[in-house]
C-alpha cells in the first residue's frame, strides 16, 4: 500500500488478525465484498467461524457496512473513513455479485446524472428490470423499481460493473417511463444534453425492439428537443401512427402529432 494509506489504516483501529482483509480490499480496490471475499483473505474456509467474527468485527470498526442484498458488504477504505462511499451502484453491483444472469439496468435522471447529462442527482434512483425473472428486495430497498421486460433492459453498457443507461437509452427511458425522467416540459432539460450524444442507429435498433408505441414518444421528444434528424429517422420506422399518449391518462391534450400518433398531455418542452 502506498505511505499515506499505510498511515490512515494504522491511525484507524484494525486488529492484527483481521488487518490482512483490511490490506487485501485496499489493495485491490474492492467496495463490494462478501464473507467468501473475507475468508479468502484470510485463507481460512468459507463457512468457519473465524470468518463470521472477523466481518462482526470489521463492521463493528467501520470497515464494513452490510448491503441489502444478504451476505454482501461495502469496504469503507481508508481514504474515506468510516463512512458509506455513496456510490449509488454500489447496491446493484451487490446483487449482481450473486445473480450475475439478473436483467437490470439504472434508468432516467439517475442514468443521466451517472453519465454527465445532468447536474442533479435524483432523491432516489431507478433501476429497471425484467419481471419476468423475479423481484429483489434488496434492489427495492436501494432504488425505485420500474417492472419491465428482458427486451428493454437489454444492450445497456455497464458503468462501473452495472448496466446504466446511455444516451439512446436515456431518450427510450424517456418515452417508456417518464415518472422517472424528472420534469419533461423543462426546455432546458438533461434529454436535450444526451440526444447531442445519440448514435442514429443505435436509437434505431432500441426503438424496434421497444415497439411501435414506445418508438413514436421517442421520436416526439426528439422533435421537441431539437433533434429533427434523430425525430424523423425514428418516425421513418413507424409502420403506422401509434395511438398513444406522453402524461397522465385523463389529463388534457396540449398538443397533438398526428403523424406519429402521440398526444401530448404534459407539456413537453413548453417550460423556460
Amino acid at each position: 500500500m502506498e505511505p499515506d494509506v499505510l498511515s490512515a489504516v494504522t491511525s484507524r483501529h484494525v486488529p492484527r488478525w483481521v488487518s490482512p482483509v483490511v490490506a487485501d480490499f485496499e489493495m485491490f480496490g474492492r467496495d463490494v465484498v462478501s464473507m467468501r471475499d473475507v475468508a479468502s483473505a484470510l485463507k481460512v474456509p468459507a463457512g468457519s467461524a473465524r470468518v463470521e467474527d472477523a466481518v462482526r468485527t470489521l463492521v463493528e470498526l467501520g470497515w464494513l457496512r452490510p448491503l441489502p442484498a444478504r451476505g454482501t458488504y461495502e469496504f469503507m477504505p481508508a481514504r474515506g473513513g468510516p463512512y458509506p462511499g455513496g456510490d449509488p451502484l454500489v447496491a446493484a453491483r451487490a446483487v449482481l455479485s450473486k445473480r450475475p444472469d439478473f436483467r437490470l439496468a439504472i434508468v432516467g435522471s439517475g442514468a443521466a446524472f451517472l453519465r454527465g447529462y445532468s447536474e442533479r442527482a435524483p432523491d432516489r434512483y431507478a433501476a429497471a428490470i425484467d419481471y419476468r425473472q423475479g423481484g429483489s428486495v434488496a434492489l427495492a430497498t436501494a432504488y425505485v423499481i420500474v417492472k419491465s421486460s428482458a427486451e428493454r433492459v437489454a444492450d445497456v453498457p455497464d458503468l462501473r460493473g452495472v448496466p446504466v443507461s446511455d444516451a439512446a437509452h436515456l431518450l427510450a427511458d424517456a418515452a417508456l417511463w417518464p415518472g422517472t425522467a424528472g420534469d419533461l416540459r423543462n426546455l432546458d432539460h438533461w434529454l436535450r444534453r444526451a440526444l447531442a450524444d445519440v448514435e442514429l442507429p443505435r436509437a434505431t435498433a432500441i426503438a424496434h425492439r421497444m415497439g411501435t408505441a414506445a418508438a413514436a414518444r421517442m421520436s416526439y421528444l426528439a422533435a421537441k428537443f431539437d433533434a429533427p434528424t434523430i425525430a424523423a429517422t425514428l418516425a421513418a420506422t413507424l409502420k403506422r401512427p401509434a395511438r398513444t399518449f406522453i402524461g397522465r391518462a385523463g389529463d388534457p391534450v396540449i398538443e397533438r402529432d398526428p403523424t406519429l400518433g402521440v398526444d401530448d398531455r404534459l407539456g413537453v418542452a413548453t417550460l423556460g
